[in-house]
């Protein structure tokens, strides 16, 4: 039942979007992730009961600096001293007040406890950095299309001929799997949207990290002492599963539901990846699967805030030009000063906020489109997510 809900749920994303194709931008999903969705962030909050002195007074100071942090983390004090009755009964994951100082972590957009345990500085610090989620940023920020991760069992030898599938799999899969047409590269920006009859800001790359077909697989112990984070918060969306199993990371570390080893064959790992390489067909975050992985990652540096049209404009002094005659002549000069036009020009220079406001004009005969292609999909994703939650 898992490995069908897990595959209905790709199929109903990526084929029942198909009537508003003509709104869908040439970017494929992995790629609009990373380009276009900030990660969302995970809110870590300090139990504590009165002022600290000692390590949890440094572990709240560690936890404080995170604000100013590359990691997609938002912090939150509660200090019991200062509550009333009701709000203490109020609170979550709190069974005795023994426990604390103490450290709770939350997904992100919900109050959904991930994890908790003593306020420590190796515990703030465990949930910032690991190896493993160092690893999955720079295969993301170098070119790698999907990271796809085996959570390990307990049987060593079922793990290694698990992890010798998954990567024969993966070959075949880069073999089999292309770019959708139409991608435009930065470079050939200007040309493409003055020549290309339906070219689009929406279709132009906004970085210069190589557009690959190509997959990475790494390793997840469960019982590694440095990814006790990383797995707590795979746990979280495991649900009853229980490993080993697969789990796709894309985009700025967005992870899709697992798929259990038992249920794997190619025909489930190859419908991921199709998923992941279609054209992005619903631009927003929140109505597409998956939870983001807490990585400390500065996406903006690493990307870059890029023009992405950068062609010289060839005159930019004032031109003089003739008034034609009028029915009553004025007192004025017969020249007027015009400056140089500021609407939209392919040798224009234009950053990708700007043309994303102007660029996506439609017809009016397109409009049907939207209102009934929108309509399907709000069904399909409507029932996508029931089965996500089952």
């Amino acid at each position: 039942m898992t490995r069908v809900r897990w595959i209905i749920s790709l199929s109903l994303v990526a084929c029942l979007f198909a009537p508003v194709a003509v709104w869908a931008c040439k970017i494929p999903v992995f790629r609009y992730a990373l380009e276009r969705w900030p990660a969302d962030d995970y809110q870590l909050v300090a139990i504590v009961d009165g002022d600290l002195t000692g390590a949890p007074k440094k572990a709240f100071e560690e936890l404080q600096q995170l604000e100013n942090s590359k990691a997609n983390v938002a912090t939150e004090v509660i200090d019991l001293s200062t509550l009333s009755e009701a709000e203490l009964w109020s609170l979550e994951g709190i069974d005795d007040t023994g426990e604390v100082p103490m450290l709770q972590v939350f997904y992100p957009g919900q109050k959904k406890l991930c994890w908790k345990g003593p306020l420590t500085v190796q515990n703030v610090r465990r949930w910032i950095h690991s190896p493993l989620r160092t690893e999955i940023v720079n295969d993301l920020s170098e070119g790698v299309s999907v990271v796809w991760l085996l959570v390990e069992g307990d049987d060593t030898d079922e793990n290694l001929r698990l992890k010798r599938r998954l990567d024969e799999t993966l070959r075949r899969a880069e073999s089999s799997v292309t770019l959708p047409d139409g991608v435009i590269r930065r470079k050939d920006a200007s040309k493409a949207l003055a020549e290309v009859p339906g070219a689009s800001m929406d279709d132009v790359l906004r970085c210069d990290i190589p557009l690959l077909v190509k997959f990475n697989s790494r390793v997840l112990a469960k019982d590694d002492p440095n990814e006790i984070a990383f797995n707590a918060m795979i746990a979280g969306i495991a649900r009853e599963q229980h490993p080993p199993f697969f789990v796709p990371i894309f985009g700025r570390g967005r992870m899709i539901e697992p798929l259990p080893a038992a249920q794997l064959d190619d025909d489930a790992i190859l419908k991921a990846c199709h998923y992941l390489f279609g054209e992005c067909s619903c631009s927003v975050k929140a109505l597409n699967p998956g939870i983001d992985i807490l990585l400390a990652a500065d996406w903006i540096e690493t990307l870059g805030d890029h023009v992405v049209v950068s062609d010289p404009i060839e005159n930019t002094e004032p031109q003089l030009i003739t008034i034609p005659p009028g029915k009553t002549p004025t007192k004025s000069d017969e020249t007027v000063t015009c400056e140089p036009s500021q609407t939209h020009s392919h040798g224009q220079v234009q950053s990708v906020r700007q043309e994303n406001k102007i660029a996506d004009r439609r017809t009016s005969g397109t409009h049907w489109w939207v209102v009934s292609g929108g309509f399907v999909a709000t069904i399909a994703i409507a029932f996508s997510l029931s089965l996500w939650k089952r």
